[in-house]
């Protein structure tokens, strides 16, 4: 059964108790199937799997849905029981932040070419927010290993410098992108989205997959490519594209047409206020 738990000594106490290697997943809840599948995999590595849930104020901008962000303990504890995790850690915002004025003095910064590229071009201290929560909760929770998915890429290698930063005692194991049937990544925020609006952002995985075959078939430059997939997009009036780019796969550095190492491509696009973010490699 799983337990849920609130305050920062309770979780420390349970830990104290618990079997290791220990997993920590985690999430500003509202699960789909991308978070069962990190629980899924996080099993099959790990003893004992605590999933947190805690919608940080930190990394949200002042025109963005921190307060409309979907929220469903219940659920989300229902699929958490479903999926065998030991424990969930859902605190209020005042036990991780007993003084959150202070805690916005002293954000983490990660460097400025990891966080200022891509979605930190548009989404001011975002990622501040985001290294703080997470080093935040591995003090508290010093878990072994901790699973986070592909989707949020960018996020993903912030906190594989944030380890390195802080010679944090946690693997960081990434796992690939989980789609819907038509290939839409899942997202919390897809609950925002119609059902003609999910299939209409679904055809951002399929310019994705447009600019990778036209890369693969060595016909496009990169930038021809990634037109002739903006080009596709431009068929779609409800989507609002805020940047198509190729990134290098070790640090995210700008893409030539000559690099050894693969690459990603990134795409972050509005269909009306709901933001969307995917990738797609290409080795």
């Amino acid at each position: 059964m799983t337990s849920l738990i609130k305050s920062i000594q309770d979780i420390k106490n349970v830990i104290a108790k618990s079997a290791k290697p220990l997993a920590l997943i985690p999430t500003m809840g509202s699960l789909h199937a991308g978070h069962i599948s990190l629980i899924q995999t996080a099993k099959s590595e790990c003893k004992t799997i605590i999933v947190y849930i805690f919608v940080n104020p930190l990394q949200f901008g002042p025109n963005e849905d921190f307060s409309e962000y979907p929220k469903d303990l219940a659920s989300d504890l229902k699929t958490c029981e479903e999926n065998n995790v030991d424990f969930v850690f859902a605190p209020e915002i005042n036990e991780i932040y007993p003084d959150i004025e202070s805690v916005k003095r002293n954000l983490i910064t990660p460097p400025c070419e990891l966080a200022d590229i891509l979605c930190g071009k548009t989404r001011e201290n975002h990622f501040s927010g985001v290294a703080t929560v997470i080093k935040r909760f591995f003090d508290i929770i010093e878990p072994d290993f901790a699973y986070f998915g592909e989707k949020d890429l960018q996020q993903l290698y912030i906190i594989k410098w944030l380890v390195k930063e802080f010679n944090l005692p946690v693997t960081v194991q990434s796992c690939p992108i989980v789609r819907e049937h038509t290939g839409l990544a899942y997202s919390s925020r897809n609950k925002y989205l119609s059902a003609d609006e999910k299939n209409i952002a679904a055809s951002l995985y399929k310019a994705l997959k447009l600019a990778r075959g036209n890369t693969r078939s060595g016909i496009f430059p990169l930038n021809k490519a990634i037109l002739e997939s903006l080009i596709f997009l431009s068929h779609f009036p409800e989507i609002k594209v805020e940047y198509f780019e190729a990134k290098d796969k070790t640090n995210l550095a700008n893409v030539h047409n000559d690099t050894k190492h693969g690459f990603y491509y990134l795409i972050a696009a509005k269909i009306k206020k709901v933001r969307l973010i995917d990738n797609i490699e290409v080795p």
